[in-house]
């Protein structure tokens, strides 16, 4: 299956998208979604449709019901030069309304001296004067009187006949008025027409479609200020020199040279020269990023200081960020499932509405005999009870929701996910890639000789298992020596053996040494099981050394994300529970859930195991699957919402719904804030539409005239404009979303608890020493002012500050506490990475 978009031209409210929809779904099987806010039609049909013919049949369908078929895309320049004219057209129908009042009510306040050659034509006169500012005004707002007649024609009635009918038979019976006077021949006096009523009415329509239409341009802002990063230009090396030309001629395989400042205008990889990137267009994460040859690049990102050369490997739409804004595109464009309502009854809402105003009329003629206040409160209700503000309640909130997750790492690849998540009430987690780093690292050691590890670290070495480069970045870390080896052995899943200038050594699984006919000594046994029963993957050693053996264990463990922690708290304080669904043995499961707080476990499980989980707790209530978006792509898909963590360069991985571009986990409580407040947002919209209506409508109708409280057509046309503005404005409190204050977590990585207990020497903690990674020391003052602030802390003996690596190495006792540190380094004015 496949998605096409189109353009529609002619729908102005919610009957409309109604009237689309069941046109568009004469001649489309697939799913069809239609968007006020966008103007578009979103189409899910088969690969092997003729898009040209399905453009041909659409085109038929939607001119049949009113409507024109256009091109989806449109340029920039097209959308300005509309709403220039837009605001030209607004502008005059104002001022010559204005006139109109001034002319058709002025002899009530003022009267003018004319001449007594003029004076008994002056009745005459202010009507031609009236004719000619009504018929300018509804000339330039023809589209309304075309449209909304058009729509009558085809069966399909839209706000545009609401407002065409009101104005219309203000001026057909003004018209009728000004023929009874013409006939009577007295030109003395003024006629009361109601000319003013049928101008004024189009006018107030205008204004307020273009108050609406500029909220609307404003709800777009974060999909149209992420597209306006891409660059319309690139500098290509061709014949070894360098062109700048239009992205259109980057073709896959150019060598593009970015400078200092510039952006990337293509997905690729780096050649030569290396620089720091900021990503935050694409990951939402604030900290530049180091590249350097052989490390990939996309487009969009801000190379802030080096040079580059890349090799493009994508261009356009094919690039992370072309890819990322049509997500955005097609989320603004889909559906919640709570604006079905608002479809299904804006569908029935004009004909419905067309007959309340022909009862008024009939009630009031009856009642009164009189038909100047009947033809007043039927126009009333016409003008009155236009379904925009329904059509408008949920796209402008969507587009907004997912804008603002965008500029977070969030994309939401739907509103109908967007929905779902905000009621999730249990996430359930992946362990490997998602809670933890996905790298192994020694996290605890038993050696009955330090210098062995210099011989561990050489064997290591031959060897590119990722447990023998955790092993190998350790050792290093420690300042191991490298020795040579003779005589290297790796039998295929079992360990390694080798010799060094001290003897013979092997490293491996328990049953690999005792192989090799080395039991462990019974210190060496009771540590690697007391590692094992704290869920480590151990690693045990023997090596010959001055004649007698040696034995040795390492502890080793995939290190669990420092903001995770922090992600999971926050969870709770939404109200979210947390699962944890992996495949690993059940002590390291236990042992990551109980550092981060996860409230439930389910360990080694198969991945049918791990499906059925998921569709049970889905049963129970709505749950949501956090993977890396790739082998988790079974579960994510059997969730009510799946979140791929950290495929921000695969942003069309088709398990996930939503995807988190970055790595960290601290955007999730975004996401769950960030849908709540979406929803509720749509709540008080749909709420405050239909509110409106049900108010609006009997005043409108006359229902108070007993009480002296009747309702002028003009003001009518005023109220239906301002509850259209309200919808839209409401949507765009969205963008004042704080990530912070909703989630008490922002994008920015959280510092974790970092504790040393005995022998284990988890994270950054070696030998008493902590190094923590600082940005934002630009120079001595800096190192002197971070050096002060930490060791001004408990426990702190020394601190080396390394102004070139931006780290400052403390040395301190047990009473050292890491949190305080960060807080203090962040109080200082600097950043912990």
């Amino acid at each position: 299956m496949k998605k096409v978009k189109f353009g529609v031209k002619g729908m102005t409210c919610s009957a409309c998208v109604a009237h689309v929809e069941r046109a568009v779904r004469s001649v489309v099987d697939g799913d069809v979604t239609v968007s006020l806010l966008s103007s578009v039609i979103l189409l899910t049909v088969s690969e092997d449709t003729d898009e040209a013919a399905l453009q041909r049949s659409l085109a038929r369908a939607l001119r049949a019901a009113g409507y024109d078929l256009t091109s989806a895309a449109r340029s920039t320049a097209e959308t300005d030069a509309e709403y220039r004219k837009s605001r030209r057209r607004l502008i005059l129908s104002l001022v010559f309304s204005a006139l109109l009042m001034v002319v058709s009510m002025g002899h009530m306040v003022f009267t003018l001296p004319l001449p007594k050659e003029i004076a008994p034509f002056r009745g005459a006169i202010n009507l031609l004067l009236q004719l000619f500012l009504c018929g300018y005004v509804l000339s330039l707002n023809l589209k309304y009187f075309t449209g909304g007649f058009r729509a009558i024609f085809a069966g399909a009635p839209n706000m545009d006949s609401l407002v065409a009918l009101g104005a219309s038979a203000s001026l057909i019976w003004s018209v009728i008025l000004s023929g009874s006077f013409l006939i009577e021949g007295d030109f003395s006096y003024v006629p009361h027409l109601y000319l003013d009523s049928a101008a004024m009415i189009v006018a107030m329509v205008s204004l307020g479609k273009f108050l609406e239409g500029r909220a609307k341009r404003r709800a777009g802002d974060a999909i149209t200020s992420l597209s306006e990063t891409i660059p319309t230009e690139a500098t290509v090396l061709r014949e070894g020199e360098a062109v700048t030309i239009p992205m259109s001629e980057v073709a896959v395989g150019d060598l593009i040279l970015v400078r200092a400042g510039e952006a990337i205008p293509v997905d690729g990889i780096v050649v030569s020269g290396e620089g720091s990137v900021d990503e935050s267009a694409l990951t939402g994460e604030s900290m530049p990023i180091d590249r350097r040859e052989g490390d990939g690049t996309h487009a969009s990102t801000i190379l802030r200081d080096g040079f580059l050369t890349i090799r493009c490997t994508q261009t356009g739409g094919e690039t992370a960020i072309g890819r990322i804004l049509t997500l955005l595109e097609n989320a603004a464009a889909s559906k919640a499932e709570i604006s079905r309502l608002a479809d299904r009854v804006s569908g029935i809402f004009v004909p419905i509405v067309t007959g309340i105003s022909l009862l008024t009329l009939l009630v009031w003629l009856i009642v009164t005999g009189d038909v100047a206040s009947a033809l007043r409160c039927a126009v009333s209700v016409l003008v009155i009870s236009c379904p925009c503000a329904l059509g408008l309640a949920t796209p402008t909130a969507i587009t907004v929701g997912t804008g603002m997750g965008a500029k977070h790492g969030i994309l939401i690849k739907s509103a109908h996910a967007l929905e779902q998540l905000g009621s999730v009430r249990t996430l359930l987690f992946d362990k490997t890639g998602t809670l933890t780093e996905g790298r192994p690292r020694v996290c605890d050691v038993f050696l009955e000789n330090e210098a062995m590890l210099d011989a561990v670290y050489s064997l290591e070495r031959q060897s590119s298992h990722p447990l023998a480069v955790a092993v190998c970045n350790y050792a290093e870390e420690q300042n191991a020596l490298l020795l040579s080896v003779e005589d290297f052995a790796s039998p295929a899943g079992k360990g390694l053996s080798g010799r060094t200038k001290n003897g013979r050594i092997a490293v491996g699984r328990r049953a690999f040494l005792e192989e090799c006919g080395f039991a462990l000594s019974a210190e060496a046994y009771d540590a690697e099981r007391r590692f094992v029963e704290s869920g480590y993957t151990t690693i045990c050693i023997y090596e010959e050394m001055e004649g007698s053996a040696r034995f040795g264990v390492l502890a080793l463990s995939d290190t669990v994300k420092p903001e995770a922690a922090k992600a999971i708290s926050t969870l709770h304080e939404l109200g979210v529970s947390t699962v944890m669904l992996t495949g690993d043995n059940e002590a390291a499961a236990n042992r990551v859930a109980s550092t981060l707080g996860i409230d439930e476990v389910h360990a080694a499980l198969l991945p049918e195991e791990k499906e059925a989980l998921i569709r049970a707790f889905s049963e129970q209530g709505k749950s949501a699957m956090v993977g890396d978006g790739i082998n988790d792509a079974p579960a994510l898909k059997r969730a009510d919402v799946g979140i791929a963590i950290g495929a921000g360069t695969d942003v069309a991985v088709d398990s996930a719904d939503v995807i988190l571009t970055g790595h960290s986990l601290a955007a999730l409580p975004i996401a769950v804030s960030l849908s709540r407040a979406t929803m509720r947002c749509i709540r008080q919209n749909l709420f405050w539409a239909l509110f409106y209506n049900v108010i609006c409508i009997p005043i409108a109708a006359g229902v108070l005239a007993p009480l002296g409280v009747t309702l002028n057509p003009m003001l009518g046309a005023a109220a239906m404009s301002c509850s259209s503005v309200f919808v839209v404005l409401n949507a765009l409190r969205l963008r004042a979303f704080r990530p912070s204050e909703a989630s008490g977590c922002g994008t920015a990585v959280c510092p974790a608890n970092i504790t040393k207990t005995g022998e284990n020497i988890m994270s950054e903690i070696k030998n008493n020493q902590i190094v923590i990674r600082i940005d934002g020391m630009m120079c001595q003052h800096c190192a002197a002012r971070v050096k002060s602030v930490l060791s001004s802390l408990d426990g702190v003996s020394d601190v080396a500050i390394d102004l070139e690596a931006k780290t400052a190495t403390v040395t301190a006792s047990e009473a050292f506490d890491l949190a305080a540190a960060h807080a203090a380094i962040t109080g200082a004015g600097y950043t912990v990475l």
